[in-house]
């Protein structure tokens, strides 16, 4: 064999046990083996000990043959009987089947039965439930048509249940379940739509309609319960019995909400209702105002109470054009408050149908939600109406700040000044041309408008807001948000369109022509004559506006809008002072140049008059004769500022148009101050917006602002009221010629004539023009203006004439006097010069013993000035004249002296001069009572009692007495007083200038070069500084010398030629030197006295 002989196990692997028998077990054996021989063993023994077992079973079938036939004949009995039995058994079986089959068909008959059975009452129970959905479904139908949903809510709802609980697998019924879903969702609708008619659009009754007893009951109920909290148990009768029992005239507000609401819960659709309706309380409200704005534009508002008595604001603002809209949001006002009181009572009753219904009241709107929504649409009608931008203010201001911010550059971060950012507005006023607002591609919301929309109906309709803000805010305290979108627009919005609008009118008013030329008539104001320029007309307006936006705006931004005055104010001030730069004429005007010497502007600032034109209250009003001292003093100064030049035709304003346009300029400037002046106190006064709380920095800007125009107004004044004076110089100082034969020359005539012409002219054209008490500033105190022109006239030498004009110029003054009569003004300020004209006809020698008997009647200056014209006309030497002039200083030196050391006595004197006059007004008052007393008693005392006249006439002496002897008011103690007034004024006046000139003469005069007083001055023509004479000389005459004096602006070498004797000086000088040796003996004398 070629097969490898097999292999012997290896150790340690047992074999399991086996109970197969032998025949295994040699098995085993053989494939142990590992040879042939040892198989062939194997199989030697496995023979062996089969033929072993063979052997025995033949020995054991021998044994035992007998039991096992007797065994196999039992077997074969049992085997009979088993046969039988089993035949017996197939045919019970078949007979079994036989029943079973019998029994089989039985049951299938019996099933069938009760299956038909089943199915015919299922059948009739289904259509019995069809058949009520059916009708409930129409019932519904039939009840919600008839207006009872309560009713119709039940019968829906029981047509879903059976249909949901009892026919949910009829496929053929989906599409009616579908319906009655659609039909539930539709009644919800219906409902909330109900409830939402009964708060927004309810309905009053007519005041003829009787109120049956039932609805009597029912509104007694709703009274008495509106002031409490309502609960479920307020809604257990609301039944469907309780609705069918209700009339019409039954319904109320209270039973329809509650009616309403119990269907809501019937169809459990109370929280998603409540969704519902507070979503749409916008839309509800945007149609309260297209109902009441269609009502508006057809005039039919018969349920709005009082607004023909005027109950809608009718403010200056509220014109034709806004008077629509103002009665349309106080219309809607009055609308919105009547629903929020509903809306708050059906809250009332819809939480206590929660309540009922086991739904929490989270869900429930609140009234924030109300009035919310209500200044959400006043704003979108706002915004509508008024053409505003943007609405959300709040998120313009986000975006615009998210949009604008600048990038922070590393320059601006490291430089010393932090760079300014620019504040963006929320109201854009831009020139883009506005879309009709009629138009519905532009509309956003389908109400009719009641007028075209334009930015400045704000005003009309500001007064009614005020009063629904103030509504709104009652509750919360805080500010409301339509408030501050008012606010917000009026500060960035209205503001600025004022802004803009004042500035077009008044550049438009200044392109005119005549913008300062024309006059047009405004409202009297205090001390305006009513009239002003059209430009400052328009400016004026907007101020009067103003307290009319304050009163209309109020605490919605009011600071703000009238804050919008002062642009107008500065553009109106810039083209003001333009316009008086173009008006004031040139320099060469004298009166121009005065107007520029700061020193003549205080001095006439500091006069009485200038006072009185200013009211100043600080000061007492200035006497008559304060004021006419004050026109004389000014006359001394201006005709001493013109020196011994004259007025040339060009420095006079011929033009009497271009005074006249001056005059209109100042009364402008003053209507325009009065009434910004009057801004504050009008602006703060209590109006329909509340009151306006200014700021310091506002009242200061509008009375700097005042402050502009008061300059400019003064100005022309000031520069109209030395025109009038230098007029008085120019014409008045023209030369003139004596003829020798009474007659004048036309120079003068002319002169005198010219001037009444300009004056009376001015005053004619002025008069209609200016205030009395500006007129009377500019014209008072023309008397003394032309009584030192004359005298100014008179004292030039080359005037000097002979004796005949005398009369000629008493012919003028008589001229000037008819001229000062029909200019209304008083003629004794010419007094001085009929005086001055007297003296000139005097001797030297009759003026200085007139001074020394009656004192000095004119100043220092006007006596040297006398003596020059006196002694030129009567050809008196030059050594007679110093003669003259010494005597002269003397006796006013002496005179001087004498008054001022005769004060004291006189005083004395005058007090007991007084003491006797009060002594015989008394005894005169005491006689006048005394016969009132008798007259009295005359006519009390009859016959009947005649006994007690003496009693009568005591008591009637005692009550006057007591009430009449008041000797300070009798008349000759007032004319006492009166006349020593005058005394001491004129004595004053006389004084004054002497007093001045001395005080000027004892000041001392140091020669430049030596410091030494000056003996014999002689003045620089240049500069004007004064040196001694013999100093002065043999400098110039060694070399060339400027002034010395310090500061001195002239650089001309000094020369003979420009050297002048100084008269003037050097008698001030001589009367200095008289005045101190009379003091000095008279101080002795009176000394010795003592």
């Amino acid at each position: 064999m070629t097969s490898s002989p097999p292999t012997k196990p290896p150790r340690g692997v047992k074999q399991g046990k086996e109970t197969s028998g032998l025949l295994m077990s040699v098995i085993r054996t053989l494939s142990g083996s590992e040879t042939n021989e040892q198989r062939e063993k194997e199989r030697a023994k496995l023979e062996k000990e089969y033929k072993k077992s063979d052997a025995r079973l033949d020995e054991l079938v021998s044994e035992h043959a007998n039991e096992i036939t007797e065994v196999m004949q039992k077997f074969s009995a049992v085997g009979s009987a088993l046969s039988s039995w089993g035949q017996h058994c197939s045919a019970a079986e078949a007979r079994l089947s036989a029943c079973r089959a019998l029994l089989q068909v039985r049951r299938d008959d019996l099933r069938r039965l009760w299956a038909d059975a089943r199915t015919h009452h299922h059948a009739l129970r289904m259509l019995t439930d069809i058949e009520r959905v059916v009708v409930c479904e129409r019932e519904a139908r039939e009840l919600i048509g008839r207006g009872r949903v309560l009713a119709g809510a039940n019968a829906l709802q029981d047509a879903l249940f059976i249909a949901r609980t009892r026919l949910p697998h009829v496929h053929a019924l989906s599409t009616t379940t579908q319906h009655l879903e659609a039909k539930k969702l539709d009644l919800v609708d219906i409902i909330v739509r109900r409830i939402s008619d009964a708060v927004y659009k309810d309905e009053r009754a007519p005041l003829n309609r009787r109120v049956s007893s039932r609805r009597g009951t029912a509104l007694l109920l709703a009274e008495l319960t509106k002031s409490e909290e309502l609960t479920d148990a307020h809604l257990q009768d609301i039944t469907p019995e309780y609705e069918a029992s209700l009339v019409e005239d039954d319904r109320t507000f209270e039973t329809t909400v509650m009616i309403s609401l119990e269907a809501l819960g019937v169809l459990e659709q109370l929280k998603e209702a409540t969704e519902k309706f507070k979503v749409q309380i916008q839309t509800e409200l945007l149609d309260v105002i297209d109902s009441v704005s269609r009502r508006i534009i057809d005039d039919d508002i018969e349920d709005y109470e009082g607004e023909e008595d005027g109950d809608v604001g009718e403010t200056e603002s509220a014109t034709e054009t806004g008077r629509p809209l103002a009665r349309l949001v106080t219309c809607l006002g009055e609308e919105f408050k009547a629903c929020g009181m509903r809306n708050k009572r059906l809250i009332q009753v819809w939480r206590a149908s929660l309540q009922r219904h086991r739904i929490p009241d989270t869900c429930l709107h609140t009234e924030n939600h109300y009035w919310s929504a209500v200044q959400q649409v006043m704003q979108l009608l706002l915004t509508e109406y008024l053409e505003i931008e943007s609405v959300n203010l709040s998120g313009a201001r986000t975006l615009t700040a998210d949009a604008t911010t600048p990038e922070l550059k590393l320059s601006d971060y490291f430089a010393k000044k932090r760079p300014q950012r620019r504040r963006d507005k929320l109201f854009k006023l831009t020139a883009a041309v506005i879309p009709v607002a009629n138009s519905p591609l532009t509309r956003r919301h389908r109400y009719p408008l009641v007028c075209q929309p334009h930015p400045a109906l704000l005003h009309a309709v500001l007064p009614a807001l005020h009063a629904l803000c103030a509504h709104l805010e009652r509750p919360g305290g805080g500010e409301c948000s339509l408030r501050a979108f008012i606010t917000d627009y009026v500060r960035w919005g209205e503001s600025e369109r004022l802004v803009s609008e004042a500035r077009a009118k008044i550049d438009a008013a200044m392109k005119e022509a005549a913008a300062w030329r024309e006059r047009t008539l405004v409202n009297n104001s205090v001390e305006s004559n009513g009239r002003c320029s059209p430009a400052a007309h328009a400016h004026g307006t907007q101020c009067k506006i103003a307290p009319a936006q304050r009163d209309v705006a109020g605490a919605c931004g009011g600071l703000a809008l009238v804050r919008a005055t002062e642009a107008a104010i500065g553009s109106l001030a810039v083209h003001s002072r333009a316009a008086h730069t173009r008006l004031s004429p040139a320099p060469p005007a004298r009166a121009a140049r005065w107007l520029a010497d700061d020193d003549i502007v205080r001095f006439l600032q500091a006069l009485p008059n200038y006072r009185l034109l200013l009211h100043d209250q600080k000061d007492a009003h200035p006497t008559q004769q304060e004021l006419k001292a004050a026109y004389e003093r000014e006359a001394e100064i201006l005709g001493t500022s013109l020196g011994d030049g004259e007025v040339s035709i060009r420095e006079v304003v011929v033009d009497i148009h271009l005074l006249e346009e001056l005059a209109l300029l100042a009364e402008t400037m003053e209507w325009i101050s009065s009434n910004i002046r009057h801004l504050p106190s009008s602006l703060s006064a209590p109006g329909a917006g509340g009151v306006l709380h200014l700021t310091d920095k506002f009242v200061n800007d509008l009375n700097a602002a005042a402050s502009i125009f008061d300059e400019i107004a003064q100005k022309c004044l000031l520069f109209l009221h030395l025109e009038m004076r230098i007029e008085c110089f120019h014409y008045l100082g023209q030369e003139w010629d004596d003829r020798g034969d009474g007659t004048d020359s036309e120079g003068e005539a002319g002169g005198v004539g010219r001037l009444a012409s300009s004056l009376l002219g001015f005053h004619e054209r002025a008069s209609t023009l200016l205030a009395p008490s500006r007129l009377a500033y500019i014209m008072n105190g023309i008397g003394e203006m032309m009584s030192a022109a004359v005298v100014w006239r008179w004292q030039s030498e080359r005037n000097a004439a002979g004796g005949a004009a005398v009369g000629s110029a008493a012919d003028r003054l008589a001229t000037l006097r008819h001229c000062l009569a029909a200019l209304q003004l008083p003629h004794d300020g010419l007094h001085a010069a009929h005086a001055y004209l007297h003296l000139l006809a005097c001797t030297p020698e009759e003026i200085i013993a007139s001074v020394r008997e009656r004192g000095p009647q004119f100043s220092e200056l006007e006596y040297l000035n006398a003596f020059k014209v006196i002694g030129a006309r009567r050809s008196l030497s030059a050594a007679d004249m110093r003669a003259q002039l010494k005597q002269l200083s003397a006796a006013l030196g002496h005179v001087d002296n004498v008054f001022k050391y005769l004060d004291s006595e006189r005083s004395t004197e005058h007090e007991k001069l007084k003491l006797i006059v009060k002594d015989y007004c008394f005894m005169e008052a005491q006689q006048d009572v005394a016969l009132q007393a008798l007259d009295i008693a005359k006519a009390k005392v009859d016959t009947t009692n005649v006994d007690k006249l003496d009693d009568v006439f005591d008591a009637n002496l005692d009550n006057m007495a007591g009430q009449r002897l008041n000797t300070d008011i009798h008349p000759y103690m007032t004319e006492f007083n009166n006349r020593i007034q005058r005394g001491l004024q004129s004595a004053r006046n006389n004084l004054d200038d002497s007093d001045i000139a001395i005080t000027e003469s004892q000041t001392t005069y140091n020669d430049p070069f030596t410091k030494k007083a000056i003996t014999d001055p002689v003045r620089n023509s240049l500069c004007g500084h004064i040196y001694e004479r013999e100093v002065i000389m043999n400098i110039i005459q060694k070399k060339n010398m400027k002034c010395p004096v310090a500061g001195c602006g002239n650089r001309e070498p000094i020369l003979q030629d420009h050297l002048i004797s100084d008269d003037e000086l050097r008698f001030r000088m001589t009367i200095t030197q008289h005045s101190t040796l009379i003091h000095d003996r008279t101080a002795i004398e009176l000394n010795d006295t003592t």
